[in-house]
């Protein structure tokens, strides 16, 4: 199905009695594609491949780069016969498989045809041919190998329902006479347009590379380049065009591309001028030369070496001292238009047209004309005079009090211009920077957001520049994502401030982008409220992430002891606590660890209690060793080897639970050891040193969770009441038996785990 041949011309012949296969047979050339595989049951019409064509005794022969005049036929007729072998490789490669009644063309034939006429129709019938006796297969493994891999790139492109798939995703592309799906991308569908032209480039095949030419003409007629048209597309199809001998293809790209405005880049210019005097193509220079001049009518800027080197090319074609005036002309017309350009620029005019777009409040033409004198500017004094000008008007704005934001028509008019750089882009930031605090001082907090949303959607990170004019231009980094990140508040945007204090990497005092302690301060202000806000919208992740980001953290150079933190971190911890947000509350107390952040000892327990009862008992012990390297509960180890265990009563069952297993794997030599059977372990429930802070009624809640806690355990663990000391303290011993099982099917894990290293 495809045609290997490597040659630089376009064939195509119109064939009678040739039939083309059913698409569904087994021998269909679309190897695979099925009807079964398209939607809306887009081939289940097969009347589509059911057609007869007409041998035409006529042909229409392109010489790969530019269509032939008629009265140029006869220097063609004179063309050596390597055209012949061309034509019937061609022709060979694209008749069906299994035909009936096919006759091969003779070479005679083909030369009679090409003598009557030398232009082809340039519509190929994209057949293979039977093998038939002992001629050889058309198509290698090799070739069968590549065409299957071109098929499959091709069945990667993402197309709508609505799309004929057989034009888009087949190498022989759609042969219905009437097709009811779409041949041409829809003007909502430019990615896609711009998707299925980078894959036909890629696969650089010469009839997708046509069909690619189809696609761009008659998408770009009707729809004008929008955003996600991409430059570079167009300069690769180009090229790719150029290195396939396809010049006429070539024109019908840059001329749409004048059409709509959309220009492409001079090295690719340059390399069609090169493509045609290396070939010799001298019918094709009145056509480049043409669309020379509409390129550059069309705004398209050449240095002068550019002019000399085209110069050289047409000199090197021979081609005639008026064709060659021709260039010479366009450059003295446009080396005149450039001088005249820089001689007409006037700082003062400008000024003077800028003030007259303040007073009719058409800032659109402001930005067009801020582009043009850029342009035409050659002293960057001058330049830096018009743009303070510009940000000195668009400050001041907030000082009225009138509907809309003039900055905001002010840089679309610059981004969206065909010469915006990037020059322009830190200018449109600088001077919003400006403008956000000129409106943040007068608190009008909703002109100042529509400023951050027009600097947002330009995509222009203005938290690490500084403002243009006054105060800003003197402003720390911190000091502008402060004030950036206060009017989102002000607007009640929780995520755009947080996505401001991102965007900078909550920086706040560096060697790069120092700050005061006014500055500091305020940014702790700012985070606090933040946190706040968050919290009551029980949003406690994102107010964890604000905390984690306080001054004194992130930057080693900011003096600020993070140990105040203790009761903001502790306010969170325990908002946690009473919505259930345990993987919140973990998070916060390990930062709190690792800072040395006090932590509340009841919250900590509140936590320990909480994991357990959630069945995270692995995350339980380890929170409650930390608890008891810091002092939570009684000091154990001077009672753990005399195999007494006090307990305090007011502890929760999980509590309970995880001191009775590290006092058994403390004393598991002994319980293990034979004649152990005599000795008792005890367990006491204590009582708090101050009698008065409690009840007969919380105690024996006590004991009923010291039971539970027994019974929670896996093995149960088995308690039995003893005897009351002399402070009035329930006495229980530890059965010896459950113990010893307890150990033996838990003390591999709990050895590792309460064992201190």
């Amino acid at each position: 199905m495809l045609n290997h041949a490597e040659n630089s011309q376009d064939l195509a012949i119109k064939a009678t009695d040739i039939k083309t296969h059913n698409s569904s047979s087994r021998n269909s050339p679309l190897r695979g594609v099925t009807e079964d595989s398209f939607e809306d049951g887009q081939l289940r019409k097969q009347d589509g491949f059911l057609k007869s064509f007409e041998i035409n005794e006529k042909f229409r022969f392109a010489d790969g780069v530019a269509a032939l005049e008629p009265e140029e036929k006869g220097e063609a007729e004179k063309s050596d016969c390597k055209y012949t072998d061309l034509m019937n490789c061609e022709l060979l490669s694209r008749l069906p498989l299994h035909v009936p009644n096919v006759k091969v063309l003779s070479e005679s034939t083909v030369l009679k045809a090409r003598k009557n006429d030398c232009t082809f129709s340039g519509k190929g019938l994209s057949l293979p041919l039977q093998n038939h006796g002992d001629s050889e297969p058309w198509t290698t493994d090799k070739n069968a190998k590549a065409s299957h891999s071109v098929q499959q790139i091709l069945g990667m492109i993402d197309l709508p329902r609505k799309y004929c798939r057989y034009y888009f995703m087949t190498l022989r592309g759609c042969e219905r006479a009437k097709c009811w799906f779409r041949h041409v991308p829809e003007q909502r569908h430019e990615k896609i347009c711009m998707a299925i032209l980078k894959t036909y480039i890629s696969i650089k095949e010469k009839g997708l590379l046509k069909r690619a030419v189809q696609i761009f003409v008659r998408y770009y007629r009707e729809v004008t380049p929008g955003e996600d048209f991409a430059f570079q597309v167009l300069n690769d199809l180009l090229v790719c065009l150029l290195k396939n001998c396809l010049l006429q293809e070539v024109f019908q790209i840059l001329r749409v591309a004048v059409q709509v405005n959309t220009l492409p880049a001079v090295d690719v210019l340059l390399k069609v001028f090169e493509h045609v005097a290396s070939l010799n193509i001298r019918n094709a220079v009145p056509k480049l030369i043409s669309t020379f001049r509409k390129l550059i009518d069309a705004g398209m800027f050449l240095e002068f070496e550019h002019f000399n080197y085209i110069t050289k090319l047409l000199q090197q074609l021979q081609v005639s001292s008026q064709e060659i005036n021709v260039v010479l002309n366009i450059k003295s017309r446009f080396q005149e238009r450039h001088f005249k350009s820089n001689w007409l620029f006037d700082c003062n005019l400008v000024m003077v047209e800028i003030q007259h777009c303040k007073e009719k409040n058409d800032w659109s033409k402001m930005g067009t004309l801020y582009v043009n004198a850029r342009t035409g500017c050659e002293h960057f004094d001058d330049l830096q005079k018009l743009s303070l000008c510009i940000a000195e008007i668009l400050t001041r704005d907030s000082e009225k009090d009138r509907p809309g934001v003039p900055f905001c028509d002010f840089a679309d008019a610059v981004i969206t211009s065909l010469t915006c750089n990037e020059a322009d882009r830190i200018f449109i930031g600088r001077t919003g920077i400006s403008v956000m605090n000129s409106y943040r001082k007068v608190l009008q907090w909703r002109k100042g957001r529509t400023v951050l949303d027009k600097l947002h959607e330009l995509q222009i990170n203005f938290t690490v520049l500084k403002g243009l004019i006054g105060a800003e231009n003197l402003a720390s980094r911190c000091q502008i994502v402060n004030n950036a990140a206060e009017i989102f508040l002000k607007t009640g945007s929780l995520d755009g401030a947080t996505w401001v204090l991102r965007e900078s990497e909550w920086t706040t005092n560096t060697p790069l982008w120092p700050c005061d302690e006014e500055d500091i301060l305020n940014r702790h202000n700012l985070l606090c409220s933040l946190v706040h806000k968050y919290m009551r919208q029980s949003l406690y992740r994102q107010a964890l992430e604000v905390l984690q980001n306080l001054p004194g953290f992130q930057n080693s150079s900011d003096t600020v002891d993070v140990s105040q933190y203790s009761c903001v971190f502790n306010l969170l911890i325990k908002a946690c606590f009473e919505s259930k947000n345990l993987g919140v509350s973990s998070s916060a107390v390990d930062f709190m660890l690792s800072k040395n952040i006090a932590v509340d000892f009841f919250l900590l327990r509140g936590l320990i209690t909480g994991l357990g009862r959630s069945c995270l008992w692995s995350k339980a012990r380890t929170y409650y060793k930390t608890a008891l390297s810091l002092g939570c509960y009684l000091p154990l180890e001077g009672n753990l080897h005399h195999k007494i265990l006090p307990i305090p009563f007011y502890v929760s069952e999980v509590e309970m639970l995880l001191a009775i297993e590290l006092f058994l794997v403390s004393n598991a030599s002994d319980i293990q050891s034979p004649g152990a059977t005599t000795q008792s372990l005890q367990i006491i429930l204590k009582r708090c040193e101050d009698q008065t802070v409690q009840s007969n009624s919380d105690y024996q809640a006590g004991m009923e969770r010291l039971s539970l806690a027994a019974h929670v355990s896996d093995p149960k663990l088995f308690l039995k009441r003893m005897t009351v000391n002399v402070n009035m303290e329930e006495v229980y011993s530890l059965e010896h038996t459950s113990a010893l099982k307890w150990l033996q099917e838990n003390m591999k894990w709990a050895g590792k785990v309460w064992l201190f290293q």
